[in-house]
């Protein structure tokens, strides 16, 4: 049966939180013009301030955590907000 399946089915509410991970990428470009993609995935809800948001990231190759903001772009529009960050 498929883990995806399996895990809707049972009724367990941390599997059903599992399957809801959120994957982020981020492009790091060195000097030599070569890039390299590293994959986070989003965990738990840390705080919010006055336009972000922060939670809890994990590296998926080396498990490392790590905290991030999460900004929307339409708040950047305005000067004031774009001074703030």
């Amino acid at each position: 049966m498929d883990t995806a399946k399996q895990n809707s089915t049972n009724g367990n509410k941390k599997d059903n939180l599992d399957a809801q991970v959120i994957y982020v990428e981020e492009k790091i470009t060195n000097a030599q013009g070569e890039a390299t993609v590293k994959k986070y995935a989003r965990g738990k809800f840390l705080g919010k301030g006055g336009f972000a948001k922060c939670y809890e990231f994990t590296n998926t190759e080396n498990q490392h955590l790590s905290a991030a903001k999460i900004v929307p772009k339409a708040s950047l529009q305005k000067s004031r907000q774009r001074a703030k960050l």
